[in-house]
This record gives structure tokens, C-alpha cells and sequence, in this order.
């Protein structure tokens, strides 16, 4: 049969329209077309329809480990399907913290401290996280996607999470005891292919964390809301304040490689959340993910180490260890003694760390925090009594002096050089020093900050009560009393001191201090008023009795 270019073509047009047309009617009626091996292969097994989705899925195990599996081919790795685990076996409830777990992503989605309220008053207590906690192992350092589809299984105080990633078998065991704030994660990496292989394990921790619409400084300090990203290496405490590493464009928090870092995580003010490989070498990378917004940014804390070859069949493993609970010294050396420094007390801590103890051992017997900061105040006031008394012994000469003084100035005026060389032999004649009327100060200046920082940011002080409208020294006086009391005390501590050469402009700006002081008392913590009354009123009383002692030895 002889066929023309146009039959061939007509042909050709024909098959293409039917094939196209059967595959259409396969799409569009699925079921009728099943038939044959198509139909075979998805028989039910045992009379349980297997799925088609490759998707792992959740699986809960309860009872005995099932035996190790044969090393295998990743193209024939399948995942059962099983239920879920109940709320209760996703929940920790220790002596301290609530702590709940979501199986679908393994993440941690609430750590609740029952001795800590949410907020003065309340009964519901505080909960460490703004947003579930992501831990998941993985092998590539690049790979930030979320993993879902978790196998789970609850023995005691061990829960585990499994998952498949390629030719690995991740599993996160958490330990969590039935006391303290610490817990243990393992992040075990499995070879489930036929051949050995190299691993670079990789734990990736993140969350969604708020941040704080008002920042601390020293006149104002961090509220309880205020977070940052921190990290411990060789006994210091290095911090990056949230809102700057939210920034866009931000530099990493961390960046460490191959460090045994004393903690890695965030700071909540009062309290810490922490994670990282305990006594061990590893890299650490904290920094933004992803994009932020006005509120709340996402933090990622990757933990790399380099594991090495691993067998099929076998199983290699990073050993975390976290710590999810107040800044409280002898809560956080007993869970490891490198976590003191967590605690940021300053560049003055070497006094910050005997006031936090005397502070403790007085409440141990007064049982309140604010007649404790009394006492110890006064205590520091004797301490530097004779100080006090040697200043003012030398500004009591330096007022005797004052005419003659004042008439050498005047006759040398002229000559400004002359004057101040003239003044400083006259006065080491006289046996007098200008400056001994700064020696009660100067010490006074690191115990301050050191007391500062111990009022500001000691978990003791939260929401402790005093007496009366203070019902928390450790936020602002909610009526301002305790600061215009305080200013008050101090324009009367001025009043009581002499300022021997002090003319009468400077002794009018004087006068301003006690406002300004004032001014920045109004957002202190209460506790740290009270300090700085009791100080002020303590001063006034010894400046009165100084007066009066050297007023009897003039007469």
C-alpha cells in the first residue's frame, strides 16, 4: 500500500489525539483504570491499606526497643504509620519545671518554672519561651528547613524523637530529671545505608524570640522582658543585646570554631535558656534566620562537630546539655561551675559577689529583702567611716585656710601659674590636701555600681515585697515616693557639708544635683532607692555628728 505524506501525518495526528485522550480519562477516573499489578501492589497487607505518601510519619513507641535493622539502601527506606503520643507522654512534670513537647516537629513548645509567677499577683508561672523551641539534628549545615513526621517514644524520664534524613536515622533522646533546671539531649546519627560513611553532625536549635520595645542602660535598667543572645568562653560572659542582632545586615552573635564554650543561648533578664555540647570541642554559628519584625525575631544556634566515619549499622552521637532556668549562683554552679559568670554583674562582680551573699545571709534572718538592703547599707557605712571622718577632718582645716587663701588669689590673680604654685605650697605648709575631701567617695564608686547591678538584676529580688506601697523592689516605686524622698535627704546631706572654695555659681548648680539625681531614680528598681536613701540618710546623720565633734574641738 503506498501511503502519501498527508495520510502519514493524518496518522500520526490520530494516535497522538487518543493516547492524549486516554490520559485524560485516567486522571479523570482513577479507580476504574486499577486493575491488574496496578491493583496487586496496593492490596492490603494484614488488613491495613499501606500509604502512597512518601512523608514520614508519626509513630509512637511505648513498648519494648525493636531490634536494630539490617543496614539498607536509602531508595528502600519506608517509614510505618502509627498514632500519635498522648499529651501526657509529650509532658515532663518535675519538682520544678512543666515542660511540653510537640511530636510532629520535636520541638519544645513550652518550659513553665513553677516557682516563678508570670507576673506579680498570679498564680500561672512563667514560661521561658515566646515561641516553640526547634532542636533537630542534621548533617548538613546549610540545611535550615523545619523537619515534621517524628517516630516517638517515652520510657521514664526519656523521650525520643526519629526521623530519616537520607541514609541517616536521626534520633533526639532528651533526659529530663525529676529535679533542677538541666536536662541532657543526645542526638544520635545512625547509618542505615550498605557502606561507611563520613559524618558531620550538625544539632540546629531555634526559635522566635520577642524583642524587648525598651532597652536597658544604667540609669534605667532591663526590664524583665529585655533577651539577649549569649555565650560563655574562658570563665567570661560575652552578650549581644536582641536588638542588635536582629538588625539587618547583623553580624553573627557567635561564630566559634572548634571552642568548649562554658554555655551558648539566651538571656531573659531573670533567667537563662541554654544549650550547648558540655565539656567538649565544637563550632558554634548564632545569628538571625530568616527575617524579623518589630516584635520578635528568629534566632538560629547551630552546633557542629566532626563525628568521623561511621560503619552501617552503627550509630555516632552529640551529647548536649541545657539549662532552662533563673540566674540564681548556687542553682547554676551546681548544675556546672562554669555557669556563674552567666550571671552579668559587671566589671566590679569581684565586689558584686560578697554583697549578693552578705545580702542572703541577712535575709536568712530578717526574711525581707529590703530590711536586708538596710542592714547591709549600713554595714558598708561603718565600713567607711573612717574615711568619711578623715575627709571631713580635712575640709574643716581647708575652711580655716579659706581667707588666706582667698587673698593669695587675689593678690596673684595676674598670674594664674604663679597662684596655683603659690596655693599648692601653702597648702602642703598647712599640711592639707584638696582631694582627701573625695576619699569617702572614690571607694564608694565600685560598691555602688556592684550594688546596682546586684539589685538589678538578682532573681531574689523579683517581685519581693518591702512594706507598704512597695509590693516589688525590684520594679520602679509605682508612686515615685522612695526617689522625691531621696531627693529631698540629699539637698539636706549638701546643706550639712561644707565646700570650702566653692564660689557661688558652682554652689547653685549644686543645688540641681539632688533633682537631677531624683530624676534618674524615678525608673530605678525600688530596691535600689531604698539602698541610696538609706545611704543618703545614714551620710546625714554622720556629717551632723562630725559637725558637732569638730565644732567642740574649735571652741
Amino acid at each position: 500500500m503506498n501511503w502519501d505524506k498527508k495520510s502519514i501525518t493524518a496518522t500520526i495526528v490520530c494516535f497522538l489525539f487518543v493516547m492524549g485522550y486516554m490520559y485524560h480519562l485516567q486522571n479523570k477516573y482513577p479507580d476504574y483504570y486499577m486493575n491488574g499489578k496496578q491493583t496487586s501492589e496496593l492490596a492490603p497487607v494484614d488488613g491495613k491499606t499501606p500509604t502512597t505518601s512518601n512523608d514520614p510519619q508519626p509513630v509512637a513507641m511505648t513498648g519494648a526497643t525493636n531490634p536494630p535493622a539490617a543496614p539498607v539502601s536509602p531508595d528502600t527506606i519506608s517509614t510505618p504509620t502509627v498514632s500519635a503520643l498522648s499529651t501526657s507522654d509529650l509532658t515532663f512534670d518535675t519538682a520544678q519545671t512543666i515542660i511540653h513537647f510537640d511530636q510532629s516537629k520535636a520541638s519544645i513548645t513550652e518550659v513553665r518554672l513553677k516557682e516563678y509567677a508570670a507576673h506579680k499577683g498570679e498564680a500561672e508561672p512563667v514560661n521561658l519561651l515566646d515561641a516553640e523551641l526547634l532542636v533537630q539534628g542534621t548533617t548538613r549545615a546549610d540545611d535550615r528547613a523545619t523537619k515534621t513526621g517524628y517516630t516517638a517514644k517515652r520510657e521514664g524520664n526519656n523521650i525520643a524523637f526519629t526521623r530519616v534524613d537520607g541514609s541517616w536515622e536521626i534520633t533526639q533522646t532528651y533526659n529530663i530529671p525529676t529535679d533542677g533546671y538541666g536536662f541532657k539531649v543526645d542526638v544520635g546519627f545512625k547509618n542505615i545505608s550498605d557502606k561507611e560513611q563520613d559524618l558531620n553532625a550538625n544539632t540546629l536549635v531555634k526559635s522566635h524570640l520577642n524583642i524587648p520595645q525598651t532597652s536597658g542602660n544604667f540609669f534605667a535598667p532591663s526590664s524583665p522582658a529585655d533577651v539577649g543572645v549569649l555565650y560563655g568562653l574562658e570563665g567570661k560572659r560575652h552578650d549581644v543585646a536582641l536588638k542588635k542582632v536582629c538588625e539587618a545586615g547583623a553580624e553573627p552573635a557567635a561564630n566559634l570554631k572548634n571552642e568548649k564554650v562554658d554555655y551558648v543561648g539566651f538571656d531573659k533578664h531573670y533567667f537563662l535558656g541554654l544549650l550547648w555540647a558540655q565539656n567538649q570541642t565544637a563550632d558554634y554559628l548564632v545569628q538571625r534566620d530568616g527575617e524579623s519584625s518589630e516584635t520578635s525575631c528568629e534566632i538560629a544556634s547551630l552546633i557542629s562537630q566532626k563525628l568521623g566515619m561511621v560503619a552501617p549499622g552503627a550509630t555516632a552521637t552529640m551529647k548536649l546539655s541545657g539549662y532552662f532556668g533563673p540566674k540564681q549562683v548556687d542553682v547554676l554552679e551546681a548544675f556546672g561551675p562554669d555557669l556563674k559568670s552567666a550571671i552579668k554583674l559587671g566589671w566590679f562582680s569581684f565586689f558584686a559577689h560578697p554583697l549578693l551573699v552578705a545580702l542572703k545571709g541577712v535575709h536568712q534572718q530578717v526574711q525581707n529583702w529590703g530590711l536586708a538592703i538596710i542592714i547591709v547599707t549600713l554595714v558598708l557605712k561603718l565600713l567607711f567611716f573612717p574615711l568619711t571622718r578623715a575627709a571631713a577632718i580635712s575640709t574643716k582645716r581647708m575652711q580655716k585656710l579659706q581667707p588666706q587663701m582667698n587673698a593669695l588669689r587675689e593678690r596673684l590673680k595676674d598670674d594664674p601659674a604663679r597662684q596655683q604654685r603659690e596655693l599648692m605650697a601653702f597648702m602642703s605648709q598647712n599640711k592639707v590636701n584638696p582631694f582627701k575631701g573625695c576619699l569617702p567617695i572614690l571607694p564608694q564608686v565600685p560598691v555602688f555600681i556592684a550594688f546596682y547591678n546586684v539589685l538589678s538584676q538578682a532573681i531574689e529580688l523579683r517581685h519581693a515585697p518591702f512594706y507598704g506601697w512597695l509590693i516589688d523592689l525590684s520594679s520602679k516605686d509605682p508612686y515615685y515616693v522612695t526617689p522625691i524622698l531621696l531627693g529631698i535627704g540629699m539637698f539636706l546631706q549638701q546643706k550639712l557639708t561644707p565646700n570650702p572654695g566653692m564660689d557661688k555659681n558652682q554652689e547653685k548648680i549644686m543645688l540641681f544635683m539632688p533633682i537631677i539625681f531624683s530624676l534618674m531614680m524615678l525608673s530605678l528598681p525600688a530596691g535600689m532607692v531604698l539602698y541610696m536613701m538609706t545611704n543618703t540618710i545614714v551620710s546625714i546623720a554622720q556629717q551632723r555628728w562630725l559637725n558637732y565633734r569638730l565644732a567642740l574641738k574649735d571652741d
